[in-house]
């Protein structure tokens, strides 16, 4: 189950929100490696004449196609515990309202995270700052409380 990887309910309220990203990313792009990865075992490649005696690996191809299957194994594992996170995350974010979503997303989604947060959101709410920490623990709450009950 997802939850379990959550423990710390504080903690894993943060962590949930910081991985939302990555696991869109997952969801968007797994399905176009995932082809990457067929059509490469597919095609055969040729060998490079270069003049020089090699060595030959009989078992060349074979190792190849396994670590191509292996690789899509893992893609489609991924990609499987993304669509779990998703269920599960999904409809806690959708639960909050628009401004709380904002307030998290700005705090805990951006790449720079929380730095400087507080002060872009100062100016753009217009609020002072102990407002928008108090909105920020609220926020943080609502859906500490939509993800773990």
């Amino acid at each position: 189950m997802i939850a379990l990887k959550y423990i710390n309910k504080n903690a894993a309220t943060v962590a949930a929100i910081r991985d939302y990203n990555n696991m869109r990313f997952i969801i968007n792009n797994t399905p176009q490696e995932i082809k990457d990865v067929y059509e490469k075992m597919a095609s055969p490649r040729t060998p490079k004449l270069s003049g020089m005696p090699s060595a030959r690996n009989p078992q060349a191809g074979t190792d190849k196609l396994a670590a191509q299957l292996d690789k899509i194994d893992i893609l489609r594992e991924r990609y499987t515990q993304a669509l779990e996170y998703m269920s599960w995350f999904e409809p806690a974010w959708s639960s909050l309202t628009d401004t709380e979503q904002h307030i998290l997303a700005e705090f805990y989604m951006g790449n720079d995270q929380k730095s400087g947060a507080t002060y872009r959101l100062m100016n753009e709410l217009n609020y002072s700052e102990s407002h928008v920490e108090r909105l920020r623990a609220a926020a943080l709450n609502h859906l500490r409380s939509m993800l773990f009950g």
